[in-house]
């Protein structure tokens, strides 16, 4: 799902129906080049494990036979009373039988000899008590091969269970070759007692020639013994796949050349019991034309799907002169509508009607009616405007008033009072900020002469019960500042501080600092502050926007923080900070910019 949204989420409309015929004509052509590569696979798969069954038969028979003339030449000493009195009893005191035991070894150990192909170079007899009873030796240099510690399952090679063998190899340290040790212990058939334990001693490159003839490379050929210990392999690429077998399989066991393989990768693995050796067989066929097979066959998937997108990007390319260009330049005309210029009309095509040229219909329909829109609601506005200019015409001039307050002023000052005087100046002035008739927007400086105006009145009402103090840089006396923000919050705090049954000394104090690319007026009084249920109430309500249509100049809070949103956007306004009974701080933020310069 990520994968389709980065392919088709912002991209354009030529891009994604090119990604849209890709996957569409991909998606047959890799279910098609899989069912391909997997009958082709399975084809060949077959003719493999056909070719892998015979060889694996022949080998198994083979061996298994090379194995039963082993283990049939141990059992023949069954035919020599003399040499089987001899493992059990030892030697007899008697010359005849002496000689008679020495001409039945003699004819024991050709026997042997003869029947596996002078393989043997050592046989030695063991008696009922692990005694070396004889040997014999094919040459004198393998007389000294030891019996001792040194040799492999040295403790329980001489005590073997009924029918059963021992087979595995070793280098001989002393003579610095390697030997293949075939023990089997003789029972007596009827009673299962124990009368001596014949071994064979095999060199281990003699065995290792039997093998190789019947094996062809690079198939790997793995035996094990009864204890499951690996005692020869012709290479030991694959160890890690040959099954791990402690015991012969019974049934396997009753046919020798039945043999199971188990496909893994490129490899064929098949496993036999050698009975007569009591030995396990495994033989590897690395499938090298399946891997071959197998690469040829992905080449041939690349190539289709590289020409496949060659072709589907040569048609798509082809295609957006019908269909992506239209598109284009319906999205170009949509941007110049957006920027706000509706006299835009595209050209319509007669010959033929399809979803691109309707769309173009309907935005030439729809400019045409946002234009008679527009059209009407100006209209709309300059009856408005006629509207009120005649509603003023009927309200109070507020020039005559100002005028007036002038005269009563200067008839205080005849009769020699000069408080009325400056109050109705202060008034005066207030009327004349409040009837400007010019732009909504002053300055901070302005805004403070308006504030003193007001206060100086209130200060002859409540006398030394209000204190103010301004501390603002000249420098930020010109920035522009929305009309009447600052007179209605130290209303509130003069209406709420002042005129109750507390003695308060009301002191309110106007800051302005700069902060990260605006001006922060900070207005603070010592008054008795907001309540924490009423605070959160007053901050819900500044976030809340109002329905209502002021008309003139309110002294809300939420009004004025709603004028300097719309006038400034959302990162400016107010902030409210109360305490009970430490006072109250308003923060009004409007941006920094000079007077003259437009908002950014």
């Amino acid at each position: 799902m990520k994968l389709i949204k980065w392919l088709f989420i912002n991209r354009s409309i030529r891009t994604k129906i090119l990604w849209s015929s890709v996957l569409i004509s991909l998606v047959p052509m890799l279910v098609l080049s899989i069912l391909f590569y997997e009958s082709s696979t399975k084809s060949l798969e077959r003719t493999m494990y056909r070719s892998a069954d015979q060889n694996a038969q022949y080998v198994a028979g083979y061996l298994n036979q090379y194995f039963r003339d082993l283990s049939s030449s141990a059992l023949q000493v069954y035919g020599f009373s003399h040499v089987m009195n001899l493992m059990e009893h030892g030697r007899s005191v008697t010359d005849e039988d002496f000689f008679n035991t020495k001409e039945s070894l003699k004819n024991y150990y050709t026997l042997v000899s003869n029947k596996n192909k002078d393989s043997v170079i050592k046989i030695m007899i063991f008696g009922k008590n692990n005694q070396l009873r004889d040997y014999w030796s094919r040459a004198a240099s393998y007389d000294s091969i030891p019996f001792d510690e040194s040799i492999p399952h040295y403790g329980d090679m001489l005590d073997l269970p009924f029918r059963e063998s021992l087979a595995f190899t070793y280098a001989d340290a002393m003579l610095h070759r390697d030997f293949f040790v075939f023990a089997i212990t003789i029972y007596d058939p009827f009673y299962r007692s124990k009368i001596g334990t014949l071994v064979f001693y095999i060199q281990k490159k003699e065995l290792g020639k039997i093998i190789e003839a019947n094996n062809k490379a690079p198939n790997v050929i793995v035996l094990r013994n009864s204890r499951g210990e690996t005692f020869y392999n012709t290479n030991d690429t694959y160890a890690d796949i040959i099954p791990t077998l402690d015991e012969p399989d019974s049934h396997l066991k009753n046919k020798p050349k039945a043999i199971q393989f188990v496909q893994r990768k490129n490899l064929l693995v098949g496993t036999s019991y050698l009975d007569n050796g009591n030995l396990s067989l495994t033989i590897v066929y690395p499938n090298e034309e399946l891997a071959r097979h197998g690469i040829n066959t992905l080449l041939i998937a690349i190539g289709a799907l590289v020409f496949a997108l060659v072709s589907i990007s040569l048609l798509s390319l082809l295609a957006q002169q019908y269909i992506t260009r239209p598109i284009k330049q319906l999205g170009n005309a949509m941007k110049t509508v957006r920027h706000g210029n509706f006299h835009v009309t595209l050209n319509q095509p007669n010959r033929y009607r399809d979803d691109i040229s309707e769309l173009t219909r309907s935005f030439n329909y729809m400019t045409e009616t946002i234009r008679e829109l527009i059209e009407q609601r100006y209209q709309m506005q300059l009856r408005n405007k006629e509207a009120q200019l005649l509603a003023l015409q009927m309200q109070i001039n507020p020039h005559f008033l100002y005028n007036t307050l002038q005269t009563i002023g200067g008839k205080a000052v005849l009769i020699g009072d000069y408080d009325i005087p400056e109050m109705c100046r202060s008034l005066g002035e207030l009327f004349r900020y409040s009837f400007y008739e010019g732009n909504t927007e002053s300055t901070i400086g302005q805004e403070l002469a308006h504030v003193s105006n007001y206060l100086y009145i209130q200060q002859f009402r409540f006398e030394d019960s209000l204190q103010i103090e301004f501390d603002v840089p000249e420098e930020l006396m010109d920035t522009p500042i929305v009309r009447f923000v600052m007179q209605p919050i130290i209303e509130n705090a003069v209406v709420h501080a002042l005129g109750g049954p507390d003695d308060l000394q009301l002191l309110i104090r106007v800051r302005a600092e700069t902060d990260d690319g605006a001006v922060v007026l900070s207005i603070r009084d010592n008054g008795p502050g907001i309540a924490y249920v009423k605070l959160e109430a007053l901050r819900s309500g500044l976030e809340l926007k109002s329905l209502e249509v002021f008309s003139g100049v309110s002294i809300g809070l939420k009004n004025v923080h709603e004028r300097i949103r719309l006038a400034y956007g959302d990162p400016y306004g107010l902030e409210i900070d109360s305490c009970p009974g430490e006072g109250t701080d308003i923060r009004i933020r409007i941006p920094y910019r000079k007077r003259g310069e437009l908002l950014a």
